[in-house]
């Protein structure tokens, strides 16, 4: 077996609630070129169809959106 090297791009937006819970949706591999426009886009969207999970509030805003990368090398032990 051979080294490996794997990468991992994720968008992660904090959802707000309007009785003050949020919540975290990650997207892995998303799309190239994100802006915070878009996030202010999908505000409008979001406002039809995401309620809070502890009680039903509705949905205020994003807070906060983020893309990580994450690079991952697995080694293996024969080549040390």
């Amino acid at each position: 077996m051979a080294d490996t090297t794997s990468t991992t791009k994720t968008f992660t937006a904090v959802a707000e609630f309007t009785d003050g819970d949020n919540r975290s949706i990650s997207i892995d591999n998303p799309r190239d070129g994100i802006t915070w426009e878009n996030v202010e886009t999908l505000n409008q969207y979001a406002a039809n169809v995401l309620i809070g999970d502890k009680q039903g509030a509705r949905f205020s805003r994003f807070s906060s959106a983020k893309i990580t990368n994450r690079y991952t090398l697995t080694i293996d032990p024969a080549n040390l």
